[in-house]
């Protein structure tokens, strides 16, 4: 995230802005020591377990273990990403924003660049409302009415049309005081032939607005047969169309509904919002990324994937649950009628008949497309099928979720429990017998080895014991090994935490560095310590001596026989 952004200018950033104000904006605050502490806002509570170190400027929730800098808050209170939160901040602390460039192939831009690109989509998108109402954008305005819109809709979306000729937004800006080369940089115009062009040319346009309300880019629609159908803004400074979202300003203030509703195609979005449906928003005309699925996992803890009920939606619908299961996000799978597409079917059955539709987990949603070109009629269709479905099985962690998906089976194939079961190559873990750890949060309680892990690297993110008294060597976890690496070069933990992308990864970090309770001196520091070290020590010999164990195991009676003829001479030369 930080790349583009040198690291001595975010820490002197996090440094001029106080992490327990930005806090006390959003959270009640009270003083305990070197930590504020209130109630979380990321998760429901009644005690205050959100707590914020105003030595080491970071956040931690104990509760639900979310944690990060000042910019991370931001991100996460305000939906925003990782540039426009450090830009928010910025403004606040009163630093400019150095230059840098904003991507590969596109050249560097400088701050006021960038909001004077702002300014001119914001601009064109005034044009293309304008330009609606008048007789050019009549045929655009039927378009609309056509497909069930009316003024109000098309006000609260900001729809627009584009002017048949071939200069007539180049013209209009030009003359609002925008430069050429600048409506270029912006995607707004082209260059062909050594002259300027518009890029979108009788079409009905769909401002792609982002969280914070600024017009990134537009979507133009055709009309009647031409070609693209849909046209997107070519990639500039300020648009990507593989890291946005289309409706994400009004997603924003929908925190409540608790999950995101994701399309295809700006219809879609559009027609399920007029109808009552909230969180809707789409991908801008490619295929889900895993930049846009962790986009998402910051706006709701769910995804409802609702692509049209054809051949090629459901493909796209299964390769999206490859990528929200690769970013550990809980999506399901909105199962449309075969042929229908999300406008069809709201305009059809409304929000009551949407509400009712089978919202189907991914694992349940790829056994039902493991039918998909067999006649289950048939022993061999039958056959093919739990086949298939075993393959999915595989895959599933959850005891609980495969023991349902496997009664489903056992029901739809009539093969008996066991005869699946091996066939998937696991058995359901048996009950234990009592619980062998404490629930800490939603966690289990750290025991040994982990213990000791996290409270040495707690006790060094908080400078209660010198970077001399351990090394990396001393941690086997490697996520932990890689911390301790950081902080014992010199590394900021707020720098640490805020260079990593995944959300999880970033909760064990910050849960690593606030094992709880620390002591409060440094010689009390020091002697639990080598408490920790000595319990990873004696972790380290333990499991050599079982790697040695397995080895002389292996071997013959003579040779084992002759290891334990070293064994003694090594015990009396050290006595």
């Amino acid at each position: 995230m930080s790349g583009r952004l040198s690291d001595a200018w975010l820490e002197e950033l996090r440094s001029r802005v106080s992490l327990e104000e930005v806090v006390s904006e959003y959270v009640p605050l009270k003083q305990k020591g070197r930590r504020f502490w209130g109630c979380c806002p990321f998760h429901n509570e009644k005690t205050p377990s959100f707590a914020v170190d105003s030595e080491a400027q970071l956040y931690y929730c104990f509760g639900c273990h979310k944690g990060g800098t000042v910019v991370n808050f931001v991100m996460d209170m305000e939906r925003m990403d990782f540039m426009d939160a450090v830009r928010l901040l910025a403004e606040r602390a009163h630093m400019e924003l150095p230059e840098r460039s904003s991507g590969p192939g596109q050249p560097r831009v400088t701050q006021d660049e960038r909001e004077r690109m702002y300014e001119a989509n914001r601009a064109a998108a005034r044009f293309f409302h304008d330009l609606l109402w008048t007789n050019e954008g009549a045929d655009a305005l039927n378009y609309l009415y056509g497909r069930g819109l009316n003024d109000s809709d098309i006000r609260r979306f900001g729809l627009g049309a584009s002017p048949k000729g071939w200069d007539g937004l180049l013209h209009h800006l030009e003359e609002a005081g925008f430069e050429p080369g600048l409506l270029e940089k912006a995607g707004l115009v082209v260059r062909r032939d050594d002259k300027l062009y518009d890029m979108f040319r009788g079409r009905v346009m769909f401002p792609i607005i982002s969280a914070q309300g600024r017009v990134l880019g537009f979507g133009g629609r055709a009309m009647g047969d031409a070609q693209p159908k849909y046209l997107n803004t070519a990639e500039t400074p300020v648009f990507n169309k593989r890291l946005g979202l289309y409706a994400l300003n009004f997603a924003k203030n929908e925190r409540s509904v608790g999950r995101l509703v994701l399309v295809e195609g700006y219809m879609d979005t559009v027609s399920l919002r007029k109808h009552g449906v909230k969180g809707v928003v789409a991908t801008l005309g490619t295929a889900l990324t895993e930049e846009q699925a962790r986009l998402m996992k910051r706006y709701a803890p769910q995804v409802w994937i609702s692509y049209d009920g054809d051949a090629a939606g459901q493909k796209a619908a299964l390769r999206a649950l490859d990528i929200f299961d690769a970013q550990d996000i809980p999506a399901r799978v909105i199962d449309y009628p075969a042929g229908m597409d999300p406008d069809d079917f709201i305009k059809a059955r409304g929000l009551e008949g949407f509400e009712a539709l089978p919202k189907l987990d991914s694992t349940g949603y790829r056994m039902l497309r493991a039918r998909d070109g067999l006649d289950i009629s048939t022993q061999d269709g039958l056959t093919q099928y739990a086949l298939r479905c075993c393959a999915i099985l595989k895959k599933v962690k959850s005891p609980i979720e495969m023991e349902n998906h496997l009664r489903r089976l056992v029901n739809e194939t009539g093969y008996d429990r066991e005869i699946l079961l091996r066939q998937i190559g696991a058995t359901l873990p048996e009950k234990p017998d009592a619980p062998t750890r404490r629930l800490r949060g939603n966690r289990s309680e750290p025991t040994g080895v982990e213990r000791a892990e996290q409270e040495l690297i707690s006790m060094l993110a908080a400078g209660l014991i010198p970077r001399e008294a351990l090394k990396p060597e001393d941690f086997t976890n490697e996520e932990h090994r890689k911390l301790a690496q950081w902080l014992l070069d010199g590394g900021s933990p707020g720098a640490y935490v805020e260079g990593i992308e995944d959300d999880d990864a970033r909760s064990r970090a910050m849960s690593a560095m606030n094992y709880s309770p620390l002591p409060a001196e440094r010689d009390k520091a020091m002697e639990v310590a080598q408490e920790d070290l000595t319990t990873l020590r004696q972790a380290r010999n333990q499991q050599r001596e079982n790697e040695y164990k397995q080895k002389v195991d292996s071997l013959s009676q003579e040779q084992k026989l002759e290891i334990l003829r070293r064994i003694d001479a090594d015990m009396e030369s050290e006595s």
